[in-house]
């Protein structure tokens, strides 16, 4: 009964992702050409091409061309077909995922039962796997080969999460060819559209078209060239000059930019990306008292009255931006449409709220931030915003890796401002949010810190934990929308973190580049930009 409902749903989510594909040009999708595109960052450190050790940068620059996902998702982050054919859940613990007849990896090998389940073991077992890779099967207590077609899971516990990790990218759902596990490195075989060609390292990665890929009529080009460049700045002008079909510019593109690039002859595709910038307050009790004040929650929410979040998305991106309305996207499903957990800005209540406080006169702290111009477009305005109520901080920038040392570290500063992408499920992001309050920012870098009813903001920390992990529980995502109501109503009632706007997505193309479509829920090209584009000229 279970193999038969999950042919069934297989077969309505194939339907579904057929009416989903984007349109096509009149007589179809053409193929031939070289699509060249632009990346900020060479393949990272010491996992190379290996899909199950890379990162967000590593996946979306190179792995995602290579390596096709367990599952798919639309514009919504709904499930569509990939390797599998879907997912069945019969119970609140048991997924089992029908596997994608004929489909192979590059070097021939079946995309089968045993493939994925090859492949959850070294996810499982290996070393240096990191979660958000792995989070798919973080719960299970088994899984198995039903048959040459069919992979099950059985999770320990109930986790509403479970699914969307093989959908993400990067995440539970990329594939390797078992046979490649160990070469994965440096010569990557996967199951997706572009098979590895060429790499100089600093200069250009190539991943050619392959005729055994399972969604081939969706595939244009006849090879990829993917241009590792030092900045954007030198992206923009290979762009301009020609020399790339299509690129991402920093901080979206503007109205102004957009009328300029459409009257040289070329396309602009504009959306909300799921990039933003968020804050995080010192509550470490053992911070030295300058850097305490925000353990004060009417110091949080002075911060929040502070800001006009419009303001700075019209300062930080001409409006094409979004105000934050809660601590997760505007675009997640669990966010009730229109619901503002923020409030309309009150720089007067802002003051109040400190004068109560015992900080009526103002006061200096310490604004620990990324030195990067994407980082501060965001935080300086904001900055700006605070310190007309009397909140004067200095701002204390360095690269990431320091900005990170710095934030687990509560001796000297006050008040962090940080770029983070989100998924479209709230739990990726919120849980890791959390667990780092509760652990790292309380002092306990090897674990949570244990619950004192004496500290009422550890304790309001772990009641958000406590929501969060209701809120996961569920595996039906009607059930979790009300669940996480509460979490933002706690939110709302706290201010644990200070989410101030979302980014603006905007990619721009070369005249002859056609199918371009971005996902509505994190600005991304439908494809990860290769596949369903392709030129008009060829």
């Amino acid at each position: 009964e279970a193999a038969d409902a999950a042919q069934e749903a297989a077969e309505s989510a194939a339907m579904a992702a057929e009416d989903d594909a984007p349109a096509a040009a009149p007589g179809g999708l053409r193929q031939g050409g070289t699509l060249r595109s632009g990346w900020f960052t060479d393949v990272g450190g010491t996992q190379g091409f290996d899909a199950h050790r890379g990162g967000g940068g590593d996946t979306d620059g190179y792995t995602a061309h290579i390596h096709d996902r367990v599952l798919g998702f639309d514009g919504q982050g709904n499930v569509t077909p990939q390797l599998a054919m879907g997912v069945e859940q019969p119970d609140d613990l048991t997924y089992i995922f029908p596997m994608r007849p004929g489909a192979i990896f590059q070097d021939g090998a079946p995309v089968d039962a045993n493939a994925v389940n090859l492949n959850m073991e070294r996810m499982r077992d290996a070393d240096g796997i990191p979660g958000h890779v792995n989070g798919g099967i973080s719960n299970a207590e088994s899984f198995e080969v039903t048959d040459a077609s069919t992979w099950k899971m059985v999770n320990s516990i109930p986790y509403g999460p479970t699914v969307i990790w093989f959908q993400q990218i990067p995440g539970t759902g990329f594939l390797i060819s078992p046979e490649h596990f160990d070469t994965a490195k440096t010569h990557p075989v996967g199951a997706g559209p572009l098979k590895h060609a060429e790499y100089e390292p600093g200069a250009i990665w190539v991943g050619e078209r392959w005729d055994g890929y399972w969604d081939n009529q969706n595939v244009g080009p006849d090879r990829f060239e993917q241009n590792i460049l030092s900045d954007r700045n030198t992206a923009l002008n290979a762009f301009l000059n020609g020399d790339l079909d299509y690129l991402w510019p920093s901080g979206g593109i503007g109205p102004s930019w957009q009328a300029e690039l459409e009257a040289d002859g070329r396309k602009v595709y504009t959306g909300v990306h799921a990039l933003w910038t968020y804050s995080w307050f010192n509550m470490n009790p053992t911070a030295p008292a300058e850097h305490q004040i925000f353990r004060d929650a009417r110091m949080r929410h002075a911060v929040n009255k502070a800001m006009d979040r419009q303001v700075i998305n019209e300062a930080a991106f001409e409006g094409t931006g979004a105000p934050m309305r809660a601590h997760v996207s505007n675009a997640s499903w669990a966010l009730p449409p229109d619901k503002n957990y923020y409030g309309e800005p009150d720089p007067q209540a802002a003051r109040q709220l400190m004068d109560a406080a015992g900080y009526g006169d103002g006061f200096s702290g310490v604004h620990l931030g990324f030195f990067t111009e994407t980082s501060t477009i965001v935080a300086d305005p904001a900055v700006a915003q605070l310190r007309e109520v009397g909140m004067d901080f200095e701002q204390a920038e360095f690269d990431e890796p320091t900005t990170f040392a710095k934030l687990f570290d509560p001796q000297d500063w006050s008040f962090a401002m940080l770029p983070w992408a989100s998924p479209f499920d709230p739990d990726p992001v919120l849980n890791p949010v959390f667990q780092n309050y509760t652990s790292v920012m309380y002092g306990s870098p090897d674990g949570p810190a244990p619950r004192d009813p004496s500290d009422p903001v550890l304790t309001g920390l772990y009641e958000h934990v406590d929501l969060l992990a209701a809120a996961a529980a569920s595996v039906k995502r009607e059930e979790r929308i009300p669940l996480y109501e509460k979490v933002f109503e706690h939110e709302e009632e706290n201010i644990w973190c200070n989410y101030v706007v979302q980014w603006p997505s905007g990619w721009t193309t070369q005249g002859n580049v056609e199918g371009f479509d971005l996902h509505e829920f994190n600005g991304w090209p439908n494809g990860y930009g290769f596949k369903y584009l392709w030129f008009n000229d060829v």
